[in-house]
């Protein structure tokens, strides 16, 4: 990931579905997602707050 802070621009890898990204306040936060599970995105006052996760093994 490669951050321009003057054009407030950003550069991430599309290929990598491993991981999520929120932006939040002018800052990119990366979160990356577990094999098995489940990901909920909380917002309050249609801004994200936090991430809940479930995680699960598949057996």
């Amino acid at each position: 990931m490669k951050i321009d802070h003057e054009k407030m621009t950003a550069e991430i890898d599309l290929m990598n579905d491993k991981t999520m990204y929120v932006v939040k306040d002018n800052r990119l936060i990366p979160h990356t997602l577990s094999d098995y599970g489940e990901t909920v995105v909380i917002t309050m006052g249609g801004k994200v707050d936090r991430f809940e996760t479930k995680e699960k093994r598949k057996v």
